[in-house]
């Protein structure tokens, strides 16, 4: 069993249930059962998500990760396959039992796992991080969905969806070395600086939307004057990376992106009370 969780990144699914939860408490609406299901449902496919995109990466996990589940050989391709597939079908089955829109985005998102896993990283480029900041970021709308109430978590979904963006352009070169013998990342497309660029785009754009919220009324003074300092972090940690962009300094901005986005987490919550 400890192989299967390990296989699942179980901490990364209990992330993805939190995140609904998160979602589903921005509205002011509150179905308890239906909230339940849906952070089950978002354990389950992200478990799926994580252990069939191992199954497509065990050439590249032989070489730089041989510890994991299937290079080490504790869990066989085969039944990695079968148990993300039975996953899959188990958290889109279980989101049938909320609504007809938690069930098609729960297939929509089982769907999009499978085909990154299996293509669209390979394809790499932008495309690449733009969908996994988005699977990032669709559990906030889950949450929204599950209650009928999706405004102020899809708000939170697009700032999450576009400084996630900037992290993992960011992550892409720290991962530079280990990546670009399989995978066509930014970095290994056009270098360090245009994408550390590029990275900074996505992130300005989070922060001048971030004040959306306060001024269509869906959140109270708290949040604003939380996000000001939200804002003031991403802004000194890009400009920071700006001026020395390597793998060291990369290390440090996405560390840095990650514990502010957690801090705009908070912002959101205290702007409902």
């Amino acid at each position: 069993m400890q192989a299967y969780a390990e296989l699942m990144r179980v901490n990364n699914c209990i992330m993805a249930s939190i995140a609904v939860a998160i979602g589903a408490s921005l509205s002011s609406s509150f179905d308890v059962l239906n909230i339940f299901i849906a952070c089950i449902v978002a354990f389950l496919v992200c478990g799926a998500g994580n252990a069939i995109n191992d199954f497509y990466d065990y050439k590249i996990d032989k070489i730089s990760k041989p510890y994991r589940p299937l290079p080490s050989g504790r869990i066989s391709l085969k039944n990695a396959y079968i148990f993300s597939l039975i996953l899959f079908l188990l958290g889109v089955l279980l989101s049938l039992l909320i609504n007809l829109y938690a069930f098609l985005l729960a297939l929509f998102n089982s769907l999009l796992l499978y085909a990154y896993a299996k293509k669209i990283k390979r394809i790499g480029g932008i495309l690449k991080n733009i969908t996994v900041s988005y699977l990032v970021a669709s559990p906030f709308i889950f949450g929204g969905i599950a209650v009928l109430n999706p405004a102020v978590s899809a708000i939170l979904a697009v700032l999450a969806f576009l400084s996630n963006v900037s992290r993992e352009i960011i992550k892409d070169i720290e991962d530079y070395e280990g990546d670009r013998k399989f995978i066509r990342t930014l970095p290994a497309l056009y270098g360090f600086k245009k994408s550390a660029v590029i990275a900074s785009i996505f992130l300005i754009l989070a922060v001048i939307l971030s004040p959306l919220p306060y001024i269509l009324k869906l959140l109270n003074e708290n949040y604003i004057k939380a996000v000001i300092l939200v804002d003031i972090l991403f802004i000194y940690t890009i400009l920071s990376f700006l001026k020395n962009v390597n793998k060291e300094t990369s290390i440090k901005a996405q560390k840095r992106i990650k514990i502010t986005m957690l801090l705009a987490l908070i912002a959101f919550i205290l702007g409902r009370l």
